[in-house]
Parts: C-alpha cells; sequence; structure tokens
C-alpha cells in the first residue's frame, strides 16, 4: 500500500489513524525502546537519534536541525522513514526514538486548542495508538487541561489554555519549528475579492469564505479548481476524511463555521446560548430551506441527531461521545443535553455536523441491500447550502451550483473541482486559463512561478498547521529537561522558515498554539531565541561537561 503525505494528514484529520506496514523506521535496541531512563546516566552523551518522514521539507529539516545541534557537542542520528513506518511504529506502537519530527495540517476543528493540548500532551494519550508518543506525564498538566476541556465559559477557559501553554514552555517536551503558510495561486484577471482565511488560504474546501465572497471579473462565472482530492462518497454520515467532509458540507452546511481569523461565527444557526454547562440551546436562521424547497426545521435537527445516536456513524463518533439528547423546543429552536460538559462541543462538534432532511433519510435503513445508511451512495443529493449538486464524476471532477437562495448567495455560478494529481499539470492549467483557482498549497518556489505570470497571484495565509519535532521523555538525553531546553536554543527556526519555506511560514513562539489563533495563543511565554552559546551555557550550568575532543558528557554523579 503506498501512503503519500497528503493521505497521511488526511488520515489523520479525524485524530490520527493507523496502517499497518512492513517497512520499519529502524531497528530500535529493544533496551530502549519505550525503556525507562536510567536514574543518572553518565560518561559520555550518546547520539541522538532524530527520525523524520521521507517528505521534502522533512529531509531538508533534517539536515539543518543536526548541524546546529551537533555543535553543543553530540552526535545526531537522523533516520528517515516512510509514512507507513510513522504511522505504525511511532503511532501505533510508541516505539519512539529520542526525537521525531512530523507536520500536523491546519483541519478546521484543530483552531480549537484542545487537539493540540489534549492530543498531544495529556498522560491518557499515552499509549498505543494514541498521539502523546512522547510520552510527556504531568498530572499538573493533566488537571489544568481537564478544566479547560469542561470549562464552557470562553474567557475563563482561555486563561486554563493560557496555564497550559506555559506549563509545556517550562517542560518543553516538544519544539515546534513553525507554522507554515497556505499559499494558493488564483487567476486575478477573472476573479476578485478572494477571502485569505487562517486554515484554509484563498481556495482550499475546508472553510469556504473565498467561493461565497469572490466576483466574476469576466463572463465566466463557473469557476474551476484544480485540486488533487477526489470524493469516495456523497453520503455526509459516510466519511471522517477532512476534504470529503468540508466539501459535503458546502450543501450540507454545519450551525457553526470559522471566520477569516478563526473565530466561530453563526452559519446554519442565526444563535446559540449556553444555560448551563450541559446545555446548549441552538436558533436555526430563519428562512433555510432544502434544495428541494421543503423547509428546514428543528424537527430535522432532532431526526439528524436521533438518527445518529441509532445507527453510531464512526465518522461522527464526536456526536454519540457528547451528546446524551435532543429535544425540539419550537420550529426553529432545540435544545442539546450533553453527557458532560465539553467546552469544543460548539466550535467541533456544531461546527462539523449538520441537518439530514428526515423526509429523504426516514427510509434509508429499510431499502434493499443498505445494511446501514452509511451504505447508502445518496446520488442525488438534497441539502440546504449555499451550493447544490450537480454531477460527480469520479477521479474526474465534482460540479456544484450556486444556490442564490441561500442567505449567503455567492456571486459565482458555481464550481467545478477537477481532480489533478500532479501539482506541476495544476499550475500548468492554472497559466493556461483552463483553472481559475488552485485548491491546494503551494511552495514558495510554485509561488514565485505563479507571480511571474501577469493574470495569477499567489496569495499566502497563515495556517496553525504545525512542524514540530516531539522528544521521548523516558529516553535519555533528551529525559533531561535541561537537555532539551538546550536543544530548543540550537534549533534555528529562522533559518529553518526561510531555507524550507522561503518565508512563507510563522515562527513559533514556544507554543503548539500559533499567534495567528490569537484568542487562545498565550502572548506572555519567554520566546526561545536561536543561540549554541546559550544552549552550552544552560548545559554547562547543569553540570554538564565536554572532553577534549568537544564532545559532551554527563554531569558527574
Amino acid at each position: 500500500m503506498s501512503v503519500n503525505r497528503r493521505s497521511f494528514m488526511q488520515s489523520l484529520a479525524a485524530y490520527g489513524g493507523i496502517v499497518g506496514a512492513s517497512t520499519s523506521i529502524f531497528a530500535l535496541p529493544p533496551a530502549m525502546a519505550g525503556a525507562a531512563t536510567p536514574e543518572r546516566p553518565t560518561g559520555p552523551v550518546p547520539p541522538v537519534q532524530l527520525f523524520t518522514p521521507n517528505w521534502p521539507d522533512y529531509v531538508e529539516i533534517g539536515r539543518l536541525v543536526p548541524a546546529t545541534w551537533k555543535q553543543l557537542g553530540i552526535d545526531v542520528e537522523v533516520r528517515q522513514g516512510t509514512t507507513q513506518s510513522l504511522m505504525a511504529e511511532v503511532i501505533g506502537e510508541h516505539q519512539t526514538p529520542h526525537a521525531v519530527g512530523v507536520f500536523w495540517g491546519g483541519a478546521p476543528d484543530r483552531l480549537d486548542p484542545d487537539f493540540f493540548l489534549t492530543e498531544f500532551f495529556h498522560s491518557r494519550r499515552a499509549v498505543k495508538k494514541g498521539l502523546n508518543y512522547g510520552h510527556y506525564i504531568n498530572p499538573d498538566y493533566d488537571a489544568v487541561d481537564d478544566a479547560q476541556r469542561a470549562e464552557m465559559d470562553p474567557g475563563k477557559r482561555r486563561d486554563l489554555v493560557w496555564k497550559a501553554q506555559e506549563i509545556l514552555a517550562a517542560d518543553n517536551p516538544i519544539a515546534v519549528l513553525c507554522y507554515a503558510n497556505l499559499t494558493q495561486g488564483y487567476n486575478k484577471t477573472r476573479l476578485e475579492g478572494v477571502v485569505p482565511t487562517l486554515g484554509s488560504g484563498i481556495g482550499m474546501a475546508y472553510i469556504p469564505w473565498s467561493y461565497y465572497r469572490m466576483k466574476p471579473l469576466t463572463d465566466r462565472r463557473l469557476i474551476r479548481v484544480a485540486t488533487f482530492n477526489d470524493i469516495v462518497t456523497l453520503n455526509p454520515f459516510a466519511t471522517p476524511e477532512i476534504f470529503n467532509a468540508t466539501i459535503l458540507r458546502w450543501m450540507y452546511p454545519t450551525f457553526v463555521t470559522r471566520g477569516p481569523n478563526g473565530e466561530v461565527e453563526p452559519w446554519a444557526a442565526e444563535k446559540w446560548e449556553i444555560p448551563d454547562a450541559t446545555t446548549v440551546e441552538v436558533t436555526l436562521r430563519a428562512g433555510l430551506a432544502f434544495h428541494d424547497g421543503r423547509p428546514v426545521s428543528a424537527r430535522d435537527v432532532k431526526f439528524t441527531f436521533d438518527f445518529i445516536a441509532e445507527h453510531k456513524f464512526p465518522a461522527l463518533a464526536r456526536v454519540t461521545d457528547t451528546v446524551a439528547g435532543v429535544e425540539q423546543l419550537s420550529d426553529r429552536v432545540v435544545r442539546f443535553t450533553l453527557k458532560q460538559p465539553v467546552a469544543s462541543f460548539v466550535p467541533n462538534v456544531l461546527g462539523f455536523c449538520f441537518i439530514a432532511p428526515e423526509h429523504i433519510w426516514k427510509d434509508v435503513p429499510g431499502r434493499d441491500g443498505i445494511a446501514s445508511p452509511a451504505d447508502w451512495p445518496n446520488p442525488a443529493p438534497v441539502g440546504y447550502g449555499g451550493f447544490r449538486f450537480r454531477e460527480w464524476r469520479k477521479g474526474e471532477y465534482l460540479h456544484y451550483e450556486a444556490n442564490k437562495d441561500f442567505f449567503l448567495p455567492p456571486q459565482i455560478d458555481g464550481t467545478i473541482w477537477m481532480v489533478v494529481p500532479n501539482i506541476e499539470n495544476q499550475l500548468a492549467m492554472l497559466e493556461s486559463g483552463d483553472a481559475d483557482i488552485l485548491g491546494w498549497p503551494i511552495d514558495a518556489q510554485q509561488a514565485k512561478r505563479v507571480n511571474e505570470h501577469p493574470d495569477l497571484e499567489a496569495v499566502s495565509t497563515p495556517s496553525h498547521g504545525m512542524h514540530e519535532i516531539r522528544f521521548n521523555m523516558e529516553m535519555a538525553p533528551v529525559s533531561d529537561p535541561v537537555f532539551r531546553l538546550a536543544l530548543q536554543y540550537a534549533t534555528n527556526r529562522r533559518e529553518i522558515i526561510d531555507v524550507v519555506f522561503g518565508g512563507l511560514a510563522t515562527a513559533a513562539l514556544n507554543s503548539v498554539i500559533t499567534p495567528a489563533n490569537a484568542f487562545w495563543a498565550n502572548p506572555n511565554l519567554p520566546n526561545v531565541e536561536f543561540s549554541v552559546e546559550t544552549g552550552r551555557q544552560v548545559l554547562a550550568d547543569a553540570g554538564y561537561t565536554w572532553d577534549a575532543d568537544g564532545k559532551l558528557h554527563y554531569p558527574s554523579a
């Protein structure tokens, strides 16, 4: 099975998936794989093993980072492996070397701080297939993280999220390198008014502000988008894969969405209220109608969530995990009762779930050959969003037409998402005029090529997607917080941004939350500026020494 970087990011869209693989990253000595750190290691510091996936950006990072780490007086052994080995060995089995480099894409639900704070660092996630494969264990951190997950007041929750970031900045279980921008090109002679959106850029399907706001400058009103992705189903109950799920939400809008700056905004819902920690009341927008003309009502909302509870669709596990029940209060108002307080319920449940028309779906379970409603192909989708289904040709394109009756009517006539699995072909189509906009990011060199064309423009937008290096907290020498701090000082983030990303990235400020996500990012964290000299001083102050050959030694007992 071939798994590339793109499919790896897609498979992790719902908090990480594991696939089997026949290729190992490398053979760790049995005594080292998952072994506890000796209390007082002595003698020369052993080589630090750094794993990076064989993606182009991490191949270069795997060259730059060791070059500066070695100036501390250590050897660094770089091992590069496949996506399969990363997923199977590190994430699946927690056979973690000293340090592992990974990029985490900017899925919309990761704009809420819970994903990075809980999935990476809570002790409950320090199990096989959990994303805390560095085995960071801190009861004080767990207590703060648990509190932020249950705090329904945004201001109080932010205080807890900032405190969690402070603890992580002090413990240094991770070296956040940068947050790479999303850069896409479009034809500026055909379109105006594209909207740079945090985590989605100007052209990705995740948060489609551009496609609602852009204005055609010519008679060509059906916009052609070149992208890697094709969908696998038209059934919104069936897929957790991020592109498929979010492009279907163009037809089946979520209750809330993210604004261009990443803040939660009303969408199919007009408003929501939280009378107590386990109750959320949602009022639908007036005038919402399904694409077949029938009105959208609170009855359809209750049907949808009862339908999910009954059939337990894996793609919508976040609903069954959090919702105890739904009550219809009026034609437009529903009350959600939660199983426990869930701070991310509004952005990550109401921002992911949709409304299914009861008159379409109520009879699906009884149809011949349908074991589960998730198996129904939904060949003629009836949604209620700003775009309605026109045609899908698998492996070729997905065609939507604009719904001018939506409360925010698109100014274009529709979109055709063309499946183009090669970036060079996508660029050629943009240059020739066969495509109007790119639906997938490009790198700095490709952006330069786009900007050299007189009709085109590349737009670079901040993202919360993160390049990082995670440390194994159970393996010396990186089990020592002093040693980890020295590595932080010896990591030249500015060089990485300039060399690897052509300057198109946001520098990390010692946090897993990008400063572009301004509400949640703690602006008061001490930033670790690049300085090998400071890193060596930190080690010397802790009793580390160097021999005549310049090799680092542990502090004497």
